[in-house]
């Protein structure tokens, strides 16, 4: 009986059969800061992310920006992590050796999301090269009025947006302006704001390659009607997978 089993343990394993599950991707989502409702987002993002996909979320909430730099000026403060969640607003850092600190971990292969003010963090205030902009893809210096987001999939076929209408309007939103565009991005969705403001399309949604990581964003997420859609947190659990290779 004894050699049966151990022949069988072999057959399974060989046939790639374990009784090992997979184990759920491991992401650090990080937000707080000005201007929008990160308490409860904390919550209807990582929530809705995990009925989606197989991932649990570690979530550190720190509204004050010098005690989220202390938060990431630890030791291996990524280790462990498969992905990054960046969905927070912290505009008015000047340390850039700190936030090349920051990008030099994803250069050298952590994924990374990053979400709506996440665009405008940590490189208003930097000089030099801002590695944070070449981290996230693109470039924003600024937002138009609050209107509802008129959005076009320019990227159906990439795995990101697969089962994301072509068109969608949003609920009320916030569409930011993207000034530059880098080499290493690809946009695949527009907006254009359809009650207020200029009416000229904006990239929305894209990916990025930075170093040897995979990055999403997506200036969308300004409120939370907005990022606990059915459309927005399907289009995030796929981001997920797709930057960290699943």
């Amino acid at each position: 009986m004894r050699f049966l089993i151990i022949a069988i343990t072999v057959l399974l394993t060989s046939c790639g059969i374990t009784d090992t599950a997979p184990k759920p991707l491991k992401a650090l989502y990080l937000t707080g800061g000005c201007c929008h409702d990160y308490k409860k987002q904390q919550h209807i993002i990582p929530e809705g992310l995990s009925k989606r996909i197989d991932i649990k979320c570690d979530i550190v909430l720190e509204m004050d920006q010098d005690k989220m730099k202390a938060q990431l000026s630890k030791k291996d403060w990524s280790k462990g992590y498969d992905l990054v969640i960046y969905n927070l607003c912290h505009a008015k850092e000047t340390d850039k050796n700190f936030v090349d600190s920051i990008t030099k971990i994803h250069h050298e292969g952590l994924p990374a999301i990053a979400l709506h003010c996440s665009m405008h963090s940590y490189h208003w205030k930097i000089k030099g090269e801002k590695t944070w902009n070449k981290l996230l893809g693109v470039t924003s210096p600024n937002h138009g009025p609050k209107s509802k987001i008129s959005i076009e999939n320019v990227g159906e076929d990439h795995p990101v947006m697969k089962g994301f209408p072509k068109t969608w309007l949003t609920p009320n939103g916030e569409l930011y302006n993207i000034t530059k565009i880098e080499d290493t991005a690809t946009v695949l969705a527009m907006g254009t704001r359809t009650e207020k403001g200029d009416k000229t399309p904006a990239p929305c949604i894209w990916v990025n390659q930075y170093g040897k990581a995979r990055v999403f964003g997506t200036t969308l997420g300004h409120y939370n009607e907005l990022v606990s859609s059915k459309e927005y947190l399907d289009l995030l659990s796929r981001a997920a997978l797709w930057v960290t290779h699943q």
